[in-house]
């Protein structure tokens, strides 16, 4: 099964090949010369797995984007204070281009515009054997967890019209934001941008800011935590020109762009997102890239006021039902069958906040199961919050698992589910308790792999418990049986009452309920055939669970006074009879002790 996630970006990217407009034009020959159809989208999560649609893989000249990655090297290079002196983080509101700057200081006013960027490039430090250029490639490489290298036909274009940007080095120079010569810092800046890489890549570069400067993939910490926090907070009101207000009003991420065609944005701890396409609006921004974060932002509740809870779903158990099985009692033949398949009914427990990072995650999990699964069961009894995005990702899951043939079955005891505004459009079993639905998932492994054996009779003339003894002395049990009739919602028995007797069901089902926070939980559920009373048998114990009728049920009771009779009277019946109560008990325990094994 492809999972969820993949299935949305695959259909994002469809719906962006359908938008025309922005132009490749450019004074560099190389990037005027691109495919304006290429297209694609790559998402990394915190925890380094890759998602991509359509051309993830196409090289192109990160260009712009590149800003963001040499002002982090250089703020971990001179620190805070220095940085600051030289560049302000106010955002400029005006084109990439411009001459952005304080009157009186020269001190441009932030590092994600040119004349900023090419400040920031400059205070760089170089280190032992290698060149500031190296350490940049160096540095972008250990973020993309794979070596980068420099586009030589794009340096060499944008070197021959940069005549505006060696204008705005010796600016700074004039002002002393450059110390030195000024030419290093103006030639860096042009290979910096003319560094390749893919949409790929530049998720797992923004991934890696998303993770606080640790590559998710490789594990490599490449900026300190300080570092990162003041790079996205400049990205948030600054990555995006003179289009930064609407973007954080519209879209709410950390993002950057670049006339390569690339666009980055980052939701911190949680992904990385990029986009490739070549065609750029009037800011320089890639026309698809942008509907591609707007889309991936509103539909997966990405702006940061959406997600600013700081809890992150987890999940808290992954078992198969031939280890975690219900309460509900079974035939032998039912209990063979559900050891040899029960490995094909999955129970996923949930908790924490259900937001897109913890429901992504999960269907991941979900799309590993084997070919052979024939249920899951998703526990979110304990999950905290339960987000919009969460429920769409939970439909988009459930019709990608009915596709295959796998049946989905949720357990929400609060009925959170009904709660949100995002109708919950899934062909799914929900259940008020987990008890239930695993019960029903074993229910679907019999029914596929059982026979009639594995299922208890509507009607039972013999109960299971007695129905080993001998017929002499079982029917010597019989003459002291007493008819009970119950109908559906009557309460049999109350929890905390005293024994009276064992009861023998011979139609319809019951269920043992316990107090719950949530009200009453089904214990277990019993049918024909199944007996209750044994768990209070003395005046030492009361009675467990309550224990109510779900359909009209008819039962034949044995009394305590007739089995305090039996043992005065007929001693051999009565051992018969604790015999009988003692397999049965180890019988059960068998039952709850396979669920741990």
């Amino acid at each position: 099964m492809h999972a969820p996630i993949q299935r949305y970006l695959d259909t994002v990217h469809e719906s962006l090949l359908d938008i025309r407009g922005g132009s490749t034009k450019s004074p560099n020959a190389v990037l005027a010369s691109q495919d304006p159809n290429l297209c694609g989208l790559a998402m990394t999560t915190s925890d380094g797995f890759t998602y991509t649609a359509g051309d993830a893989e196409v090289p192109f000249a990160i260009q712009s984007i590149s800003k963001v990655f040499c002002y982090a090297i250089a703020l971990q290079d001179r620190g805070f204070a220095y940085m600051d002196s030289k560049i302000d983080v106010e955002p400029s509101g005006s084109s990439f281009a411009d001459l952005s700057s304080e009157s009186g200081s020269g001190r441009p006013k932030n590092a994600l515009i040119n004349i900023g960027a090419i400040a920031a490039t400059g205070q760089i430090l170089p280190e032992r054997g290698r060149t500031v250029f190296d350490k940049i490639l160096t540095v972008m490489s250990a973020c993309a967890g794979r070596e980068l290298e420099m586009d030589e036909d794009v340096h060499s274009q944008d070197s021959q019209g940069s005549a505006h940007n060696r204008g705005l080095t010796w600016f700074l120079s004039s002002w002393g934001i450059l110390e030195g010569d000024p030419n290093p810092a103006h030639d860096d800046y042009t290979k910096q941008c003319a560094i390749a890489v893919t949409a790929r890549d530049l998720s797992v570069m923004a991934a890696t800011l998303a993770n606080l400067g640790v590559n998710p993939v490789t594990q490599e910490r490449v900026f300190d935590t300080r570092v990162v926090e003041r790079v996205l907070s400049v990205m948030l009101t600054c990555g995006m020109y003179d289009d930064s207000g609407d973007w954080v009003a519209s879209v709410g991420l950390p993002a950057k762009s670049g006339v390569g065609g690339g666009i980055i944005s980052v939701l911190p701890g949680q992904l990385g997102l990029a986009s490739f396409s070549p065609p750029l609006d009037e800011h320089g921004s890639s026309v698809r890239g942008l509907a591609a974060h707007r889309q991936i932002s509103s539909d997966l509740e990405l702006h940061f006021v959406r997600t600013s809870k700081a809890g992150l779903s987890t999940i808290r158990s992954n078992e198969t039902i031939d280890k975690t099985p219900s309460t509900t009692r079974r035939p032998e033949a039912a209990e063979k069958v559900l050891a040899e398949h029960g490995h094909q009914a999955h129970v996923v427990e949930v908790m924490g906040d259900l937001l897109f990072s913890g429901a992504e995650v999960l269907s991941r999990e979900v799309a590993k199961f084997g070919d052979d699964t024939e249920c899951i069961v998703l526990d979110l009894s304990r999950a905290d919050d339960i987000a919009e995005v969460s429920v769409r990702q939970l439909s988009r899951m459930a019709r990608a698992l009915d596709e295959v043939g796998v049946a989905l079955g949720l357990v929400d005891p609060d009925d959170r589910l009904s709660e949100l505004m995002v109708p919950v459009e899934m062909d799914v079993e929900i259940f008020g308790s987990r008890n239930e639905a695993l019960t029903w998932a074993e229910n679907r492994i019999l029914e596929e792999y059982g026979d009639a054996d594995c299922f208890p009779d509507e009607e039972a003339d013999r109960p299971t418990l007695i129905g080993s003894i001998d017929p002499e002395f079982r029917e010597k049990i019989a003459e002291h049986l007493v008819d009970e009739e119950y109908a559906a919602g009557d309460v049999i028995r109350r929890i905390g009452q005293k024994f009276d007797g064992i009861r023998f069901i011979t139609s319809g089902t019951v269920h043992t309920l316990s107090p719950a926070d949530r009200g009453r939980e089904v214990v277990s559920i019993l049918t024909a055939g199944m007996s209750f009373g044994e768990l209070s048998l003395n005046d030492h114990f009361k009675q467990p669970f309550t224990v109510k009728a779900v359909t009209d049920t008819e039962i034949k009771l044995l009394p305590k006074d007739a089995i305090e009779k039996m043992m005065e009277t007929d001693p051999i019946t009565a051992s018969h009879l604790w015999r009988a109560i003692a397999v049965e008990g180890y019988a059960r325990l068998g039952q709850v002790l396979r669920g741990h094994s």
